[in-house]
């Protein structure tokens, strides 16, 4: 059995509202800025099923370069709230 593009965008569309209700959910700033990563996993994986599904011989590389940049973002986000948040608890 094989999955589809429909499964890959419920299932990236799922990890997606799981990072988004752990955001919401979280009171704690560091705690809702480590949910970040979740949601961009999501994306990521949007973008990589997207990819596999559009390219119908060539290279399905370009989703997962764009997944690869989306997670050094999503670090460099994250860094830079938990930075932010570790400023603010001192004050």
């Amino acid at each position: 059995m094989t999955a589809g593009l429909v499964a890959a965008l419920v299932v990236a569309c799922a990890v997606v509202a799981v990072g988004v209700f752990g955001a919401t959910w979280r009171r704690d700033v560091s705690a809702a800025v480590a949910t970040i990563p979740v949601m961009f996993a999501g994306a990521c994986l949007a973008f990589v099923g997207v990819a596999r599904f559009a390219a119908a011989g060539g290279t399905h590389l370009l989703g997962q370069e764009f997944a690869v940049l989306l997670v050094v973002a999503a670090v460099a986000l994250v860094a830079l709230g938990l930075g932010i948040a570790g400023r603010e608890g001192n004050r």
